[in-house]
């Protein structure tokens, strides 16, 4: 049978420690406490009376000093009579510093498992000690797997302890570690990580006994992690397969997206995937990954003379047919024929073919052709590109939107509307 191994923290208040080590009766304590000779560490084997309460009233009317409580009061380790060795002292010198009571926490969970193995029975009472610690040891205990959590119940005479007529009980950590776990993860869904935010609530669904309603609700939540991941990466196939699983009001405009993007919706504009691209590349922007967030959006440049093409003059930029172009371009483009035959057009060479061919998409290329080639410029000096340098924020910001703002007046000018949603953040958390 494994070792019971209880930790308490200590405050002036010595009762209520007494009674949850004899109602739990462990192989091994750990009075967490605070050091210095006011501390609470003088309460767990201090002499004479650390345990007396010493607080008195005077008597209004005959001013003489009534005591509140027992003064006699002998330390908690003789009054458990427990022997040498059977507890340890965990003494913290700032009982109101939060990080410092939760780092020497962290050092006493090492020293348990090295001492007494992994399988041994944990139990934290968080009944006594400051605020701080108290909260502290609770923090611990509701994000470790193999701790339980205990709180003493008893009668409360006034406002600023329990004294006794108390026992300690199992307290339900489910809700306390779903909330922690559910807080990290909105710090990442802010700024989208998908991935990451499933595998902190992993750590939840996969190590603790939760009830079947937050079982469900915090799997649902990965699944739309999952989900917005496969999309964030342009699977959105997959995207929409999990998306279907998970339903409900909230991803119904995004399963509707995503049909467009994974080709299982009839009326689409062609130009989805290239708002997708605008999108993707403002939460890398929001990531600071701004030479991934420019590589998106020259992608959605060239995805956009290439939809144009293909939808206005049914010609394809990876094999040019050249039967396709009027007569006056064909020996132009002729000599661009690899070994294969192909003739394949970049960016620049997509849009220069539909100013030729008078489009009105080409023409307004040629209109703003000259900050067109600047911005593409800044976008191939990039260390993602041709360059060695990563882009700064300022860059991006300045070119960036000379791209975007060419795609959008491209829209205008084709009649494309498209919706500008955004993927979630941590509003996901309550879809």
């Amino acid at each position: 049978m494994p070792p019971r191994i209880l930790v308490l923290s200590v405050g002036g208040s010595c009762a209520p420690v007494v009674n949850a080590c004899r109602e739990y009766r462990p192989d091994f304590i750990y009075f967490f406490c605070s050091g210095g000779p006011k501390g609470s560490t003088v309460a767990v084997d201090g002499e004479g009376d650390p345990c007396g309460d010493s607080r008195t009233i005077k008597c209004p009317k005959c001013k003489t000093e009534i005591p509140l409580g027992n003064p006699k009061g002998e330390s908690i380790v003789r009054q458990l009579q427990l022997p040498p060795g059977s507890y340890e002292k965990v003494e913290v010198d700032d009982p109101d510093d939060l990080a410092s009571c939760y780092r020497k926490l962290i050092e006493l969970e090492n020293r348990i498992r090295e001492r007494f193995g992994p399988d041994a029975e944990v139990i934290a009472n968080y009944t006594g000690g400051t605020k701080t610690m108290s909260v502290a040891l609770a923090l611990l205990a509701a994000l470790r797997e193999g701790w339980d959590l205990s709180v003493n119940i008893g009668p409360r005479f006034d406002l600023i302890k329990v004294r006794g007529g108390d026992h300690a009980v199992f307290a339900d950590k489910q809700v306390v570690a779903a909330e922690l776990y559910r807080s990290q993860a909105a710090e990442f869904l802010r700024s989208y990580a998908y991935d990451t935010a499933d595998k902190v609530l992993s750590q939840l669904t996969t190590r603790y006994q939760l009830s079947s309603d937050l079982r469900d609700r915090f799997l649902r939540i990965r699944r739309l992690c999952q989900a917005f991941y496969a999309w964030d990466v342009f699977d959105h196939r997959k995207a929409l397969e999990l998306l279907r699983l998970v339903g409900g009001e909230k991803v119904a405009p995004y399963i509707e997206a995503a049909l467009g993007l994974a080709g299982e919706k009839k009326k689409v504009t062609g130009y989805e995937p290239v708002m997708d691209l605008l999108l993707n590349a403002e939460r890398r922007a929001e990531q600071g990954r701004y030479d991934d967030a420019v590589a998106r959006l020259y992608r959605a440049l060239e995805m956009t003379a290439q939809v144009r093409l293909r939808q206005a003059w049914n010609l394809d930029t990876g094999n040019l047919a050249l039967d396709r172009l009027p007569p006056e371009l064909r020996d132009k483009y002729l000599p661009w024929q690899d070994e294969k035959g192909r003739i394949r057009l970049g960016l620049v060479k997509s849009f220069e073919l539909l100013a030729e061919l008078n489009d009105p998409v080409g023409q307004l290329w040629r209109q703003q052709e000259p900050k067109m080639r600047n911005a593409l410029e800044a976008r191939n000096s990039s260390i993602l590109a041709h360059g060695t340098v990563p882009l700064s924020e300022a860059s991006y910001r300045q070119y960036g939107s000379v791209i975007e703002g060419f795609i959008e007046e491209v829209f205008q000018l084709t009649g494309v509307r498209l919706p500008r949603r955004q993927l979630p953040r941590e509003e996901l958390l309550d879809m």
